[in-house]
């Protein structure tokens, strides 16, 4: 009875391990497929018309087959805009004014970067922005018109942000000489 019971036991725990193995495997291969088949090749250019300017750091544009996209600008984060009765914060309205000079009505470049996700927790595309006058977020944090931000994992061009952010501030230029909680 112990034999039997043993070999019994040794067949269930080879069973286990088999199913186990093919479960992640499968796993596997199911979720490499939905990112490939959602996220676009890192790096890949799309060319955009930038439709509305929600705020320091988003914009809305429409690509060449007519679809509408609303885009969180990777490296830069501004002050927010209030919504609902909420007051702006300081400097909020001049970076978004800062960015539509920049953007608003024209042609632009949205870039994915191989270091961050696809999309934002609200659905954004995540996005670099540029046009002939090049990098939007470097040329904003030059302007003093935000912080550099990193997310999670720093992103292509990080390093001359925050240099950018930094020289800004310095200089106190855009809100670095306007906020004082800034």
């Amino acid at each position: 009875m112990k034999k039997r019971t043993a070999t019994r036991l040794t067949k269930l725990a080879v069973t286990v391990a088999i199913a186990t193995v093919a479960t992640i495997f499968a796993v596997q291969n199911a979720t490499q497929v939905d990112t490939d088949a959602q996220a676009p090749e890192p790096g890949t250019s799309s060319p955009q018309q930038v439709i509305a300017v929600v705020d320091g750091d988003t914009i809305n544009t429409i690509d060449e087959n007519g679809t509408k996209n609303r885009v969180r600008i990777i490296g830069i984060n501004t002050p927010e805009i209030g919504r609902g009765g909420v007051a702006d914060e300081c400097y909020a309205q001049d970076a978004r004014t800062a960015l539509s000079n920049l953007v608003d009505g024209q042609k632009v470049e949205l870039v994915t970067d191989p270091s961050q996700g696809d999309t934002d927790k609200y659905g954004r595309l995540l996005r670099h922005i540029h046009t002939d006058s090049g990098n939007i977020a470097q040329l904003l944090l030059e302007q003093g018109a935000g912080h550099e931000y990193t997310y999670n994992t720093p992103y292509a061009g990080h390093d001359d942000f925050r240099a950018a952010e930094a020289a800004a501030r310095d200089a106190h230029i855009g809100l670095w000489g306007h906020c004082t909680t800034r």
